[in-house]
């Protein structure tokens, strides 16, 4: 009896110490953020200060577990390879209470960051401009605004609005496409981009002999890519600039679905309501936009994505009766106003077939214009757009793919216009509004369009890589249709070295107002274009690369005034160059590139023999672009840009009409020239990193040596005086953005 008590007594203590020794034991869970952005860190290590043999390393989503073996105080120190100083954190155990989850933000390692790869969205290289959102998002005078900085790049000609004029062509003559999707609307007025500056992951601009697979437009394409929404965690952003304030919110919605949703608006009017200056009172503008993507990733090859755009402008003014504009021209006097929004929805569907990969999209778009322009009458356009399109890469043996795209497009167009009749083109500046004749036109209709390319791209060697392609056209408004050639070559000299060529043909649909009834011509043809280029790109070391290219461009079928028919085909020109881009990139602290542009370019009226430079003409280009990453705080870039005066058309006398007004005489199409144009501006960035959110601010200086650059001249009422216009700078800028 007494060894059996015993037992049971030494059985009592070992289940009672074998007890107290498991719930000794501390099993802690515990996460790795990165700081500022609360993005998961894998691989950190985490040890024991008390005893270096207790470690634990992160996950992919930054979760670690530790067992610790008793009650007690304990400092846990986490740190990342290539990481800033370790991150220490004190816990307690006691028993009887809940165990701690200690959360590390950790600084970003400077190893893991520098390992970025990115795969060039297309393989074609001819006469292809690529830079990302970030760069392009600092360069100075940009207001953060990555399309705003266009202009920094050769071949573009500095222009009073955002939208480029690229190699001899205007801003209406290049096509924009956003995640491959051709999209109408990309600035609003004053040359703001319609994108929130975060979305912006990179832009390619075709500045000649573009792809088979892009529309038809004579001048250049802009293809935007925004990013994918993030799908590790929630999150967003506020930005608050100067005339504006927008914010962006995104994460996952469920597995392998992310979404994101950004939305702006301007406030400058809630603070100044109205600017009057010699007799005209401009209301100020507003304008707003939005953002959508949303994405589900059905498997491993295939998803669907769901996009959504939208942006709006209005602007209001009075001429009054007293001032030079309404002496000069009276039909503008009173109240003018104009509003115009744009919407775009689609769905792209991305998959793979075999080998091929296949992106399908159905898009959506309306628009509507409304303006009022005082006695000159008023106009309403409504346009609903819907498309269908489809392009697939087939690889045919290796090193050798056929691209094969179609575009099926219905636009039904609405108009009620009652407004007078002018003719007005690049070939003739002598557009008197109030003498115009008034015409009223309400039409509904719809165009039907087409559109069928066809690219082989063959590496016929390990250097040389031959691409044939051919684009067709058509549309049932005018009635065209167009077959087009399109030929590259691409051949690696070295490893460093690349040479380019690049020879295709291109039209475009001439301008809403010339095809119109009773205001334009129905009958008119599409506006042609042959572009020729040959280029070459040298990699040097250190991530420095140098890009040379020549282009010539040929215009044909240009839109001229007609007294008779208001409009025809009767004008040509032509486009020449060279340029150079000398570009620094790399996680090194300079960054940026120097832009050098030698152009001519001109027009002629075949009616009447007379040839004059084209508007945008600028025979000398420059501009260089620095970044300079003092430490990891503080930033400064700088921008200093020239080129050579801009053409003009001066007036050279008068006469008068039979009330007595003042008739200006011209002389020949731009044959006055501007003085030369340079400007520096500067950049300064500051972030603020926390533990669970980021400050960034950045501060700018516009034209700092105060350079009065000439921008035309306005004239008094008799046309005997003119006094110098300058365009507006506003010499300090700022924007703050916090981002959770």
């Amino acid at each position: 009896m007494k060894n059996q008590y015993n037992q049971m007594v030494i059985l009592f203590l070992a289940l009672l110490f074998s007890t107290t020794s498991d719930a000794a034991e501390w099993s802690i869970k515990g996460q790795v953020l990165e700081k500022g952005t609360r993005k998961p860190l894998s691989g950190a290590y985490i040890v024991v200060r008390e005893n270096e043999a207790l470690t634990a390393s992160s996950d992919d989503k930054g979760h670690f577990e530790l067992t610790l073996p008793a009650d007690g105080r304990y400092t846990l120190t986490a740190a990342t390879l290539g990481g800033a100083s370790p991150i220490s954190i004190p816990i307690e155990l006691k028993s009887g209470a809940a165990a701690p989850s200690p959360i590390f933000y950790l600084p970003s390692a400077t190893l893991l960051e520098e390992i970025v790869v990115r795969a060039d969205r297309s393989p074609d290289r001819v006469s292809k401009s690529v830079m990302t959102g970030t760069e392009m998002r600092r360069v100075a005078g940009s207001s953060g605004d990555p399309l705003k900085s266009l202009q920094s790049l050769p071949g573009v000609a500095s222009t009073n609005s955002s939208a480029p004029a690229v190699r001899g062509s205007g801003p209406q003559d290049n096509l924009y496409y956003v995640d491959s999707l051709p999209v109408g609307k990309i600035f609003h007025v004053g040359g703001i981009s319609v994108f929130n500056a975060d979305l912006i992951q990179d832009f390619n601009l075709y500045s000649a002999a573009f792809a088979p697979r892009f529309g038809d437009v004579t001048g250049a394409i802009i293809d935007v890519a925004l990013r994918d929404p993030r799908s590790d965690r929630l999150g967003g952003k506020l930005n608050i600039n100067l005339i504006g304030a927008d914010f962006l919110v995104e994460g996952p919605t469920a597995e392998n679905q992310s979404a994101y949703f950004a939305a702006r608006r301007s406030y400058f009017d809630l603070f100044i309501k109205q600017v009057e200056q010699k007799g005209v009172t401009l209301q100020v503008p507003v304008y707003s936009d939005y953002q959508g993507k949303y994405i589900w990733k059905l498997n491993e090859t295939d998803r669907l994505t769901f996009h959504l755009l939208g942006a709006a402008d209005a602007l209001k003014l009075n001429i009054g009766s007293g001032s030079d504009t309404a002496k000069q021209q009276p039909i503008l006097s009173g109240d003018l106003s104009f509003s115009d929004s744009y919407a775009m929805q689609a769905a792209v569907w991305d998959a793979k077939f075999s080998n091929s990969q296949n992106k399908f999209a159905v898009e959506h778009i309306t628009s509507d214009f409304n303006g009022v322009f005082a006695s000159a009458g008023n106009i309403t356009i409504t346009q609903d757009i819907k498309q269908l399109r489809e392009f697939v890469r087939i690889p045919i043996a290796e090193n050798h793919e056929l691209g094969i795209g179609t575009n099926l497009s219905q636009n039904k167009t609405s108009i009620n216009a009652d407004f007078i009749k002018t003719t007005c083109s690049q070939f003739n500046p002598n557009c008197d509004l109030s003498s115009a004749t008034r015409e009223q036109l309400v039409d509904s209709f719809n165009n039907s369009a087409w559109e069928f390319s066809a690219q082989d791209r063959a590496k016929i060697s390990p250097a040389l890589t031959l691409i044939g392609g051919m684009h067709h056209s058509g549309e049932d408004y005018l009635g065209k249709s167009y077959t087009e050639p399109r030929l590259g070559a691409e051949w690696e000299w070295s490893e460093q070295t690349l040479l380019t060529a690049g020879w295709g043909k291109h039209n475009q649909l001439p301008s809403g107002q010339q095809i119109s009834k009773k205001f334009g011509n129905p009958n008119l043809n599409h506006l042609l274009a042959e572009h020729s280029v040959v280029g070459v790109t040298k990699k040097l070391e250190n991530d420095w690369t140098w890009k040379a290219e020549t282009y010539y461009k040929k215009f044909s079928n240009l839109v001229l005034g007609d007294t008779t028919l208001n409009y025809i085909n009767g004008g040509s020109g032509n486009a020449y160059g060279a340029e150079l881009l000398v570009k620094k990139d790399g996680l090194s602290n300079l960054t940026g590139w120097l832009a050098v542009s030698l152009a001519r370019s001109h027009r002629q009226n075949d009616i009447t023999g007379q040839s004059f430079r084209f508007q945008y003409d600028q025979p000398i280009n420059t501009t260089l672009v620095t970044n300079y990453k003092l430490n990891d705080d503080w930033s400064l870039g700088a921008k200093w840009n020239y080129h050579s005066g801009t053409p003009y058309t001066p007036v050279i006398g008068t006469t008068q009409d039979s009330n007595g007004r003042y008739i200006p005489t011209y002389a020949a199409v731009n044959s006055g020239t501007l003085p030369g144009y340079h400007r520096l501006d500067l950049r300064f960035d500051r972030t603020y990193v926390y533990n669970t959110w980021k400050l960034n601010v950045y501060y700018e200086l516009n034209n700092v040596y105060f350079r009065k650059n000439l921008s035309g001249y306005r004239y008094d009422p008799n046309y005997t005086q003119k006094e110098e216009v300058y365009p507006l700078v506003i010499p300090f800028t700022f924007g703050v953005q916090g981002e959770f």
